[in-house]
């Protein structure tokens, strides 16, 4: 269903991860999987996928414990972010002015949950490698495609990306009394670019992907990471998902932060005709991995993000 949105998101654009130490998790994401290196500045290094001709699509911060400083979605037009000014005191949200590199002017807020989210309109230019594979490494990741966070309040956190965002729901899990517990959302018509759970000890991060080409490129972050001698990077998969219906890997950074590859899920064509997918609590050997694989216990590890006026990571006690 299409959905009139106060706040007119064009799309996610990126996010801002913490890690402890810059050169290792350079040789990490740059000199193993493949991510095209902008700049570093200070305690930041600014990464994009191959196709992104953005300045930036990943944000590495140097920290002393992993976790999400935020999640960046671009507006369609700069007079979106006075919009969003008052959205934020309509529900009484925290925000500020904010600007890095790249970017002059955003603002930062968080959800009704707690969720660190930026908003911006322009940013940084620098070109893509579109066509330059003699330039690629690694997978390699191609864009930033969705994110994964968890929550105490589903149906408001839910409610508020379709009501002032214009987020419509694709699919969704019922737990064993009938109640949802995951939803997927999308603005631009993929399967989902946010997906949110519900926990009890919320807000917090579960994992952010980049989406590849193949299915070959999935299976080869499996190949990269075992060579290299990480098998303890790879957390969950390769498999395919039933929901979204998508091939995944999962992997953990060197500092446990989670990260998806991801390719081959649907585009919704007529939005104004779609009918969110339900998925019983009878179904769940396979609506997670559609081969019916068992998932980890440690996939269901989520990891704290940042106070956006303090940079502190939030307790979750």
């Amino acid at each position: 269903m299409i959905r009139q949105a106060k706040v007119d998101i064009h799309r996610i654009s990126h996010i801002c991860i913490r890690v402890r130490d810059l050169e290792k998790a350079r040789h990490f994401y740059v000199d193993l999987l493949g991510f095209v290196e902008t700049e570093r500045d200070g305690d930041h290094l600014y990464l994009r996928g191959v196709e992104e001709a953005q300045h930036h699509s990943l944000v590495l911060k140097r920290g002393d414990a992993p976790g999400t400083c935020y999640i960046a979605f671009r507006v369609a037009r700069p007079e979106e972010l006075e919009k969003a000014i008052n959205v934020f005191n309509e529900y009484g949200l925290r925000y500020r002015k904010f600007s890095e590199r790249g970017v002059k002017d955003a603002v930062i807020f968080e959800d009704p949950e707690g969720m660190p989210i930026l908003l911006y309109f322009d940013m940084e230019q620098v070109g893509d490698l579109r066509l330059k594979f003699h330039m690629y490494r690694g997978l390699p990741p191609v864009r930033l495609a969705h994110v994964n966070f968890v929550v105490n309040d589903l149906e408001r956190e839910a409610k508020f990306y379709m009501d002032a965002f214009g987020f419509m729901e694709t699919e969704y899990f019922l737990d064993e009394n009938g109640q949802k517990f995951v939803t997927w959302l999308t603005r631009k018509g993929d399967s989902h670019e946010v997906a949110i759970a519900k926990g009890r000890r919320g807000p917090a991060m579960h994992h952010f992907t980049f989406y590849v080409h193949d299915v070959r490129d999935v299976i080869r972050a499996a190949d990269i990471m075992a060579s290299a001698g990480l098998w303890d990077s790879i957390e969950r998969g390769p498999g395919r998902h039933g929901a979204t219906q998508g091939f995944y890997i999962y992997l953990r950074d060197l500092d446990g932060n989670r990260l998806e590859f991801f390719t081959g899920d649907y585009l919704i064509l007529d939005p104004d005709k779609w009918k969110p997918i339900g998925w019983t609590h009878e179904q769940a050997r396979y609506r997670a991995d559609f081969w019916g694989r068992a998932t980890p216990q440690s996939w269901y590890e989520a990891f704290p993000v940042e106070d956006i006026m303090t940079g502190e990571l939030k307790s979750r006690e």
